[in-house]
């Protein structure tokens, strides 16, 4: 009886001792799991990130994310350089200033957000001083975020009705601070992007133009640093896999991600949006699977690829407004070859 008691005692130990191996072995590997560092901002392309990692398909994958927030793209981009993440979505003129001064690649699109970089007024300037806007905007104070897809959709806009950025007064402020002065009486227009031009029309403020208004694309880029890009791309690919897989469930599941986002704004960014208003992102922002992106990417015949052609465009006007001397060539920095490594890992 003893005995007994003696073997199931050894049995039992035998038995934790090797539920806690195991255990122990889980959590090894779990931290043995490779870092990427993923930059975002308060805009919808953080979340695919953010979907990859609500459903824990990083593990899936094979790699730990962690998540790092930044206002705008500027700021972003120099973090990288000075090595605080590793990849990321940007508007892609930071983008195309980070091709140009560090060759950060261009790895994917993010969106189509032309619609949602806007120019906005307040609700009673059609009605009052602005009826000849080549003559009325003469002058007039904008508050920019500068260099940006928002400086891009001003430019464009003022090209459109005949004026230079010279003709008008640019004023440099992040967006959260062109909504609190805007709305407190400062400037003649804003520059806006989602979702602060949401919180703008929920004001009452009116669109002037937006990027699609004034005739340019304005896509969102999806980044590496170049020093992670050349050292790890394995690990670019793997985060890049879950980035699309993400775009993926926003196409497909539109209303449910509008939930994700307006959680991601209230709880990260301090926007609170109602569902109904995230929505609209995903009515007005087209996505693009990876296929898609392959055949945008894809230059037939040694001519220039949609993405060189959109990223070539808005080059041009920096060239035209003297941010820039000449215009990069498009291979320098964009490249497909990570959406061709997610493909091919899609095929296996």
């Amino acid at each position: 009886m003893k005995g007994n008691w003696f073997m199931k005692l050894g049995m039992f130990s035998l038995a934790a001792a090797m539920i806690l191996a195991m255990s122990t072995a889980a959590h090894s590997q779990q931290k043995e799991l490779p870092l990427v560092r993923a930059s975002h901002q308060p805009c919808m392309h953080a979340l695919p990130t953010i979907l990859a990692s609500t459903f824990n398909w990083w593990d899936q994958i094979g790699i730990r994310v962690s998540f790092h927030y930044f206002v705008s793209g500027m700021p972003q981009v120099e973090a990288g350089q000075a090595g605080e993440w590793d990849v990321g979505a940007i508007g892609t003129v930071p983008c195309l200033f980070a091709g140009i001064k560090y060759k950060q690649p261009l790895i994917a699109i993010s969106n189509d957000e032309s619609v949602t970089n806007n120019l906005m007024v307040r609700p009673d300037a059609f009605n009052t001083w602005l009826k000849d806007p080549k003559k009325d905007l003469t002058g007039k104070t904008f508050l920019v975020s500068t260099i940006s897809t928002g400086h891009y959709a001003v430019v464009a806009y003022l090209k459109k009705i005949g004026l230079k950025e010279s003709d008008v007064k640019i004023v440099h402020m992040e967006q959260s601070a062109i909504l609190s002065a805007f709305l407190s009486g400062q400037g003649d227009v804003a520059q806006t992007w989602a979702p602060f031009n949401y919180m703008m029309e929920e004001k009452g403020m009116k669109v002037l133009s937006h990027g699609k208004d004034a005739g340019v694309v304005i896509p969102g880029g999806v980044v590496a640093t170049k020093k992670f890009a050349d050292e790890k791309p394995e690990l670019v690919a793997k985060w890049l896999e879950g980035y699309m897989r993400g775009i993926d469930f926003m196409i497909d599941n539109p209303r449910e991600s509008a939930k994700h986002l307006g959680k991601y704004f209230r709880e990260k960014c301090g926007i609170n949006l109602s569902d109904e208003v995230c929505l609209k992102e995903f009515e007005l922002r087209p996505l693009f699977r990876t296929k898609q992106q392959i055949r945008m990417f894809d230059r037939k015949g040694g001519k220039m690829s949609t993405v060189d052609k959109w990223m070539d465009d808005l080059a041009q006007y920096f060239v035209e407004v003297k941010k820039i001397d000449a215009k990069p060539d498009p291979k320098s920095y964009i490249t497909d070859k990570f959406l061709q490594m997610v493909d091919k890992q899609a095929k296996k």
